[in-house]
Protein backbone atom coordinates (compact mmCIF):
# COMPACT_ATOMS: atom_id res chain seq x y z
CA UNK A 1 0.00 0.00 0.00
CA UNK A 2 1.35 3.26 -0.95
CA UNK A 3 1.62 6.00 1.29
CA UNK A 4 -1.15 8.93 0.71
CA UNK A 5 1.63 11.44 -0.17
CA UNK A 6 2.97 9.64 -2.80
CA UNK A 7 -0.93 8.80 -4.11
CA UNK A 8 -1.59 12.73 -4.62
CA UNK A 9 1.47 13.73 -5.83
CA UNK A 10 1.25 10.95 -8.46
CA UNK A 11 -2.20 11.97 -9.18
CA UNK A 12 -1.56 15.12 -11.48
CA UNK A 13 0.97 13.10 -13.52
CA UNK A 14 -1.37 9.72 -13.43
CA UNK A 15 -4.28 12.78 -15.27
CA UNK A 16 -1.48 14.11 -17.51
CA UNK A 17 -0.03 11.16 -18.79
CA UNK A 18 3.53 12.27 -18.21
CA UNK A 19 6.71 11.84 -16.08
CA UNK A 20 7.14 15.85 -15.43
CA UNK A 21 5.05 18.87 -14.85
CA UNK A 22 5.82 22.77 -14.45
CA UNK A 23 5.43 23.86 -11.08
CA UNK A 24 2.10 25.61 -12.28
CA UNK A 25 1.17 23.15 -14.17
CA UNK A 26 1.32 20.47 -10.49
CA UNK A 27 -0.43 23.09 -8.41
CA UNK A 28 -3.04 23.58 -10.48
CA UNK A 29 -3.99 19.52 -10.90
CA UNK A 30 -3.97 19.59 -7.20
CA UNK A 31 -6.29 22.90 -6.44
CA UNK A 32 -8.25 23.03 -9.39
CA UNK A 33 -8.40 19.99 -11.75
CA UNK A 34 -8.81 17.31 -8.76
CA UNK A 35 -10.21 19.98 -6.73
CA UNK A 36 -8.52 18.46 -3.30
CA UNK A 37 -6.76 21.62 -1.93
CA UNK A 38 -6.23 25.37 -2.15
CA UNK A 39 -3.09 26.52 -4.20
CA UNK A 40 -1.45 26.91 -0.73
CA UNK A 41 -1.99 23.63 0.48
CA UNK A 42 -0.58 22.46 -3.29
CA UNK A 43 2.59 24.33 -2.54
CA UNK A 44 2.99 22.99 0.76
CA UNK A 45 2.23 19.30 -0.50
CA UNK A 46 4.88 20.18 -3.42
CA UNK A 47 7.81 20.61 -1.11
CA UNK A 48 7.06 17.87 1.52
CA UNK A 49 7.19 15.86 -1.92
CA UNK A 50 10.55 17.24 -2.61
CA UNK A 51 12.09 16.93 0.77
CA UNK A 52 10.16 13.19 0.99
CA UNK A 53 11.67 12.38 -2.51
CA UNK A 54 8.92 12.03 -3.94
CA UNK A 55 9.55 14.57 -6.54
CA UNK A 56 12.85 16.09 -7.98
CA UNK A 57 13.21 19.14 -9.29
CA UNK A 58 15.03 19.08 -12.82
CA UNK A 59 15.20 21.48 -15.80
CA UNK A 60 12.77 23.42 -14.15
CA UNK A 61 10.08 21.15 -13.70
CA UNK A 62 9.02 18.93 -11.08
CA UNK A 63 9.37 14.97 -12.15
CA UNK A 64 8.25 11.94 -10.10
CA UNK A 65 10.67 9.56 -8.74
CA UNK A 66 8.63 6.29 -9.23
CA UNK A 67 6.71 5.01 -12.04
CA UNK A 68 3.10 7.17 -12.40
CA UNK A 69 1.67 4.12 -14.42
CA UNK A 70 2.65 1.56 -11.02
CA UNK A 71 0.49 3.92 -9.02
CA UNK A 72 -3.22 2.79 -8.12
CA UNK A 73 -5.39 5.47 -7.17
CA UNK A 74 -8.24 4.25 -5.87
CA UNK A 75 -11.80 5.20 -7.51
CA UNK A 76 -13.11 8.04 -5.23
CA UNK A 77 -9.87 8.80 -3.28
CA UNK A 78 -9.47 11.97 -1.64
CA UNK A 79 -6.86 13.21 0.15
CA UNK A 80 -7.33 13.42 4.37
CA UNK A 81 -6.60 16.30 6.25
CA UNK A 82 -4.01 14.89 8.15
CA UNK A 83 -2.01 15.40 4.79
CA UNK A 84 -2.24 19.35 5.63
CA UNK A 85 -1.35 19.02 9.37
CA UNK A 86 1.45 21.27 10.36
CA UNK A 87 4.15 18.95 11.54
CA UNK A 88 5.17 20.16 15.53
CA UNK A 89 8.36 20.96 16.75
CA UNK A 90 9.39 17.47 18.06
CA UNK A 91 8.21 15.67 14.64
CA UNK A 92 10.12 18.60 12.50
CA UNK A 93 13.08 17.96 14.68
CA UNK A 94 13.14 14.23 14.72
CA UNK A 95 12.76 14.78 10.80
CA UNK A 96 15.88 16.23 10.99
CA UNK A 97 17.56 13.78 12.85
CA UNK A 98 16.33 10.61 10.43
CA UNK A 99 17.69 12.67 7.36
CA UNK A 100 21.33 14.02 8.81
CA UNK A 101 22.10 10.71 10.88
CA UNK A 102 20.79 7.58 8.90
CA UNK A 103 18.89 6.16 12.25
CA UNK A 104 14.81 4.85 11.74
CA UNK A 105 12.54 7.12 13.13
CA UNK A 106 12.42 4.02 16.20
CA UNK A 107 16.02 4.87 17.10
CA UNK A 108 15.74 8.60 16.84
CA UNK A 109 12.84 8.17 19.06
CA UNK A 110 14.75 5.84 21.41
CA UNK A 111 17.61 8.04 21.64
CA UNK A 112 15.48 11.30 22.43
CA UNK A 113 13.84 8.99 25.27
CA UNK A 114 17.44 7.81 26.58
CA UNK A 115 18.51 11.86 26.72
CA UNK A 116 15.12 12.83 28.39
CA UNK A 117 15.18 10.10 31.04
CA UNK A 118 19.08 10.98 31.96
CA UNK A 119 18.13 13.99 32.63
CA UNK A 120 15.40 12.76 35.41
CA UNK A 121 12.23 14.02 33.00
CA UNK A 122 13.46 17.81 33.58
CA UNK A 123 13.30 18.66 30.03
CA UNK A 124 10.72 17.94 27.70
CA UNK A 125 10.82 16.06 24.59
CA UNK A 126 11.59 18.59 22.44
CA UNK A 127 15.28 20.25 24.27
CA UNK A 128 15.27 16.09 24.62
CA UNK A 129 15.44 16.01 20.81
CA UNK A 130 17.69 19.22 20.29
CA UNK A 131 20.23 17.64 22.83
CA UNK A 132 20.27 15.02 20.08
CA UNK A 133 20.63 16.76 17.41
CA UNK A 134 23.29 18.54 19.13
CA UNK A 135 25.07 15.44 20.30
CA UNK A 136 25.64 14.17 16.86
CA UNK A 137 26.19 17.48 15.05
CA UNK A 138 23.69 17.93 13.60
CA UNK A 139 22.19 22.04 13.19
CA UNK A 140 18.42 22.64 14.40
CA UNK A 141 18.74 26.44 13.31
CA UNK A 142 15.11 27.41 13.25
CA UNK A 143 14.17 24.98 15.31
CA UNK A 144 16.37 25.76 18.26
CA UNK A 145 15.00 29.36 18.56
CA UNK A 146 11.31 28.46 18.05
CA UNK A 147 11.86 25.56 21.13
CA UNK A 148 14.13 28.17 23.32
CA UNK A 149 11.83 30.84 22.84
CA UNK A 150 8.75 28.30 24.22
CA UNK A 151 10.62 27.00 26.71
CA UNK A 152 11.80 30.25 27.62
CA UNK A 153 8.62 31.97 27.96
CA UNK A 154 10.03 34.18 25.24
CA UNK A 155 7.83 35.68 22.62
CA UNK A 156 8.82 37.44 19.50
CA UNK A 157 7.53 40.70 19.06
CA UNK A 158 7.33 40.77 15.50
Amino acid sequence: MMDELSLVVASPFKKNATSSLSIKDFEFALSFDLKWMSPAQASKVRDQAIMSSILKFENGELVLNMDADAVDIPAGFKPSEDLFREKGNIEKIMDLLITNSGMSKKEVASRINIKQDSLAGLIDAEVAALLVAHDIGCDAGDLFDEVYQRVSGISDQH
